[in-house]
């Protein structure tokens, strides 16, 4: 297997940061590093920035890893769009 990585971008609404091939490898860990300015917010296609649908906090400049299954999508938002590329996706494919 192969580390792999993708760059992804933040909006100020919910954007698919990353999709997991169909033929990925159960509870393959996927690390989400954010190089944005400020936190991002990651979960479904309803998450926000605040109240009750927040997404999980990845604060500015770390990293958190999560184990994802074959088509899961990420999503991401954060409260000032990232710059392009700014959120670094690596995981073994």
């Amino acid at each position: 297997m192969a580390t792999k990585h993708i760059n992804a971008s933040t909006l100020t609404t919910a954007s698919i940061l990353f999709t997991v091939d169909k033929n990925a490898r159960p509870l393959t860990p996927v690390t989400l590093y954010n190089g944005h300015g400020s936190a991002i917010f990651i979960g479904d296609q309803t998450i926000t920035t605040s109240g009750a649908t927040i997404g999980r906090t990845i604060p500015a400049a770390s990293s958190q890893t999560f184990y994802v299954y074959p088509n899961d999508v990420i999503y991401g938002i954060s409260a000032a769009a990232s710059a392009t590329g700014a959120i670094v996706i690596t995981y073994s494919a």
